[in-house]
């Protein structure tokens, strides 16, 4: 029996994205990138004048963008969904946290017996 590693491969290989690549990749124009950060609050890197964008930050956009452009819902719809999106992860890590608390127990448990 080997071990088998697996690797996640993902095209995108930066470190940050200039806003222009970003609007090319999500086929929007480089305004509604800037639209987008503003009313949803966005906090984009800065290099001087220039937006570093996180591949965190290109699928929050993703998001936005299909739910919004695509989907149909009103900014304040994708503001929501988002924030009920947040509330899950949130929700989600404090259960694994949790979990592997409980996991140290039975491990230190199990080295006693």
């Amino acid at each position: 029996m080997g071990i088998e590693i697996l690797f996640c491969y993902s095209p995108m290989t930066k470190l940050y994205y200039s806003t222009s690549e970003v609007a090319e990749m999500l086929d929007v124009n480089i305004s509604r990138i800037r639209f987008y950060e503003k009313k949803f609050n966005l906090r984009f890197k800065r290099n001087g004048q220039d937006r570093q964008i996180t591949e965190k930050d290109i699928e929050i956009l993703r998001d936005i963008i299909v739910n919004a452009d695509r989907g149909g819902l009103t900014l304040k719809g994708v503001k929501r969904k988002i924030s009920n999106k947040s509330d899950e992860n949130k929700t989600k890590n404090a259960l694994k946290a949790k979990l592997l608390i409980i996991r140290a127990f039975l491990v230190e448990t199990l080295k006693e017996v």
